[in-house]
């Protein structure tokens, strides 16, 4: 539970006393009763869902409220709102299945951009409007009146994956989180997180990991936070479409398949599917999926040269071309790393696909912060 503690702190030379200083203090969730809630608010605000959970993890309602544009950020907190008062409804009335009993002991919030987490501050968006320095952990905590921690979205992915999902080992029946676990985010944006030791590695200003705007080209393509060449301009699900259809104007035969593969609808054309039509043998996609493993490869053994870490997850819309990524990722990864370091590290699929957002932001609120 959250607490408020009261330090008073003494001058040395003087031997009086100084100011009182308050410091909230969020540590383990030591109650067997009682409920957690996740938030997952999506890089664009245009999906946000809320579940609420035992204090095992275990998810036991679940509501989502996907929109079909970009919203403001009243917008995004007007159908938490909604959202939030389904779940605590069902609390209150006792109609949770399989339900421990007691009250909602703390919030945890997955969101897709940049954030402060020593504050709860939403420093920004960077595929929507009307976040910046937008203060939503006190907004949030204050409306509820229950504590909240919030935390970027593939930090919260990372931090779930390693507790439930592809960084867990089984060692004599005892599920283990991996230590040095890297999770990359391969979705509209590309974010990532860094979990040692089982905790989030924020560094000195919360944005460690952000593999995505990492330069790999120099004078690439522009990407959303205004730079050039950086991984998630070339890598990202949004990237690879639309460098799909950009390139396969000018090859009818590249313009058909797609429209096989999309019922008719070339806008709508996955980044999975660009990887399964690369290994059909179409050119175009192949040009475009070898140059996102040769980008991300970079990244990738740029971090394991300098991290060592002992896993690298991939999740998010490009992880669902499951081995027809990794496959051609690991070669180049292989081919960039010191023998020494590449032997040690793994990159696999994640686990949780989909559900690691929201997992993510249920497992922050169980964590000893």
């Amino acid at each position: 539970m959250s607490t408020e503690q009261t330090v008073e702190t003494r001058d040395e030379i003087s031997g009086t006393q100084k100011a009182v200083e308050t410091r909230r203090i969020t540590g383990p969730l030591l109650a067997t009763q009682g409920y957690v809630v996740g938030i997952e608010i999506s890089g664009s605000g245009s999906r946000q869902s809320v579940a609420l959970a035992d204090l095992q993890g275990n998810i036991l309602q679940r509501v989502r409220r996907p929109l079909d544009y970009i919203p403001d950020a009243a917008t995004v907190l007007s159908l938490l709102d909604e959202m939030l008062d389904e779940v605590l409804a069902s609390v209150r009335a006792e109609r949770v299945l399989g339900g421990s009993g007691g009250r909602i002991l703390r919030v945890g919030v997955a969101v897709g951009g940049l954030v402060d987490t020593r504050t709860g501050v939403v420093q920004t968006l960077h595929h929507a409007h009307g976040w910046d320095y937008f203060p939503l952990q006190d907004i949030l905590a204050e409306r509820l009146a229950i504590p909240c921690i919030i935390d970027n979205n593939a930090n919260a992915a990372a931090l779930a994956e390693a507790q439930y999902g592809a960084g867990t080992s089984v060692d004599g029946g005892t599920r283990k989180a991996g230590k040095g676990l890297l999770y990359v985010g391969l979705g509209r944006g590309i974010g990532g997180g860094l979990v040692l030791d089982g905790k989030i590695y924020h560094g000195i200003s919360g944005t460690a990991g952000e593999i995505g705007h990492m330069l790999v080209k120099e004078d690439g393509p522009k990407c959303s936070c205004g730079g050039y060449g950086h991984l998630e301009a070339i890598a990202s699900a949004q990237a690879i479409v639309r460098t799909m259809i950009g390139l396969s104007v000018e090859y009818p035969e590249t313009v058909q398949a797609i429209r096989q593969v999309t019922g008719g609808r070339a806008e709508r054309i996955t980044a999975a599917q660009v990887f399964s039509l690369a290994a059909q043998g179409d050119a175009v996609a192949q040009r475009v999926v070898d140059d996102v493993c040769t980008n991300l490869g970079i990244a990738l053994a740029n971090i394991v040269h300098f991290i060592n870490p002992g896993i690298i997850i991939l999740g998010g819309q490009v992880a669902q071309a499951g081995d027809l990524l990794l496959q051609p990722l690991q070669k180049r990864v292989r081919q960039l790393c010191m023998p020494g370091v590449r032997q040690s590290v793994q990159i696999v699929q994640g686990k949780l696909g989909s559900e690691a957002g929201i997992t993510g932001a249920i497992t922050l609120a169980l964590q000893d912060l």
